[in-house]
């Protein structure tokens, strides 16, 4: 038992020893190690998953909705994830993680855990938590839009963009 206290305490100051050397280069022009970047990716995952599992959606099926959420992403998104036919912002290639294309993402997810990383961010990641701006049904309408994505090209987005500028002309 003293070994194994020990070798705890070892380690726990080679832990620290390593912290606080600075060795590790935080910067957003350097990638993860892998394995920090599999812990943080594991770590998001569950958290997401934890979070939103009793979050139950609305109708997302809702053509206003979709349009309201259209606007809301075209505002607040697009600058870092891009869109159909549409690359994301200058700024937003510096970021470190990159910003993820949504297509993919929002298959993946569920409208809950969408809903969820969409209200509260995600830290260290550069995304934002819009709970703080937004109410629930904009967020929702957001999600509803996501959930669009995947099937949508470029002409698709265009469209969107037509109608959403002919409404507020």
């Amino acid at each position: 038992m003293k070994k194994l206290l020990t070798l705890v305490l070892l380690l726990l100051a080679a832990g620290f020893a390593f912290i606080y050397s600075g060795t590790y280069d935080v910067s957003a022009a350097t990638p993860h190690w892998p394995i920090v970047k599999r812990l943080i990716s594991m770590t998001v995952d569950n958290s997401v998953k934890r979070h939103a599992k009793d979050i139950a959606a609305p109708n997302l099926e809702d053509t206003a909705m979709i349009r309201l959420g259209f606007g809301h992403y075209q505002e607040m998104c697009v600058d870092c994830h891009g869109a159909p036919g549409a690359s994301a912002s200058e700024f937003a290639k510096g970021l470190y993680p990159k910003a993820p294309k949504l297509k993919h993402p929002a298959q993946e997810w569920s409208p809950g855990e969408l809903f969820w990383m969409t209200k509260y961010g995600i830290k260290m990641s550069g995304m934002p938590a819009f709970g703080s701006t937004h109410d629930d049904h904009e967020i929702w309408s957001i999600v509803a839009f996501l959930k669009k994505l995947p099937s949508m090209d470029s002409a698709g987005y265009a469209a969107y963009m037509a109608a959403d500028k002919s409404q507020k002309d």
